[in-house]
């Protein structure tokens, strides 16, 4: 192979592992590992959890270019792609994939069993999902299951798992935010790609409902997400200040409202994007501003100085 064509392989395979989404898919166990800390006041440094929070990142980036490079193999796109573009799709790009989930449970087993357990999960539904004798991607109901249990209930699980999180009743509000935050994503992002989706004999919403409709569910489930982040804060699960983020919030609302009346405008996945973004991390800094404050003021920082606490946190723990 010349080194020119090596080059222009390297690219398409870098492009069909769409760098920008990797970066949220890898944020995700570090959610669950900074919630966990988070939630029993943890002032540990972030020179002792690096390594361990880096591991994750390793782990889910080796998972999500498998799982990418085998969904390249099964749709070859050419039309719109949320985070990158459509490109050829390399000879072998199905065989790398699978070489690169088997790594990411292999790079997973040193961090714990149910790290580990989290990690093979995700690789087999990788699998299932763009197989080309499967194809859950193509079902209404299996294709957002798997998104759904993979990239957002897992992920930050694995990375709460990571982090010796303390079980709460707390944390599973937090991680149904999360769950139907990312399906929303998930169904904004094929909003579009409803003639490709029916040339490929696929069952999606988009498919059978069409994408005003999809888009409408989409903002429901980001509506839903919102709910109890922010009715939790009004009395005090969490920290009050988090209700700042009802701003960018309402930016991401009258964003889907625009994109609903051009339901098949795939400009408005980018600004859709940039939006949730900022509204998460308003999110996660009026967390920390908030823990950080009750640090500076002698007082119980994290999940330990909300209003409300749960019983769970009363044990002592090393920070």
């Amino acid at each position: 192979m010349s080194g020119a064509r090596a080059q222009r392989r390297l690219a398409s395979l870098v492009l069909l592992a769409r760098p920008r989404a990797a970066v949220l898919v890898c944020t995700l166990p570090v959610f669950g590992f900074g919630y966990a800390l988070w939630e029993r006041g943890s002032t540990v440094s972030p020179l002792v959890v690096g390594p361990t929070i880096l591991a994750l990142m390793g782990v889910w980036l080796l998972g999500h270019v498998g799982a990418m490079w085998l969904n390249a193999e099964l749709d070859r796109d050419e039309g719109a792609v949320i985070f990158s573009r459509a490109v050829e799709v390399p000879g072998g790009t199905a065989a790398l994939g699978y070489v690169s989930l088997s790594l990411s449970v292999l790079a997973a087993a040193p961090l714990g069993a149910l790290v580990l357990g989290c990690a093979s999960v995700c690789a087999l539904l990788a699998v299932l999902y763009s197989h080309p004798r499967i194809a859950w991607k193509g079902h209404a109901q299996l294709g957002p299951l798997v998104n759904g249990v993979g990239y957002a209930a897992l992920s930050p699980i694995a990375g709460w798992s990571a982090a010796d999180g303390v079980f709460t009743w707390r944390a599973p509000l937090m991680l149904a935010s999360l769950v139907v935050g990312v399906l929303g994503l998930y169904f904004a992002a094929q909003a579009f790609q409803e003639v490709e989706d029916r040339a490929r004999g696929y069952r999606t919403l988009v498919v059978t409902h069409g994408p005003r409709r999809t888009l409408q569910i989409a903002r429901l489930c980001f509506l839903a997400a919102m709910l109890p982040l922010f009715a939790g804060s009004a009395i005090g699960v969490y920290p009050r200040v988090v209700l700042v983020a009802l701003v960018p919030c309402g930016f991401v609302d009258a964003w889907m409202t625009r994109w609903i009346r051009e339901p098949s405008a795939a400009r408005f996945a980018p600004g859709m994007v940039v939006r949730l973004v900022v509204a998460v991390l308003c999110v996660v800094a009026a967390l920390y501003a908030h823990h950080f404050t009750q640090l500076a003021l002698g007082e119980p920082g994290g999940g330990l100085g909300t209003a409300i606490v749960p019983a769970a946190l009363d044990a002592p723990f090393v920070t």
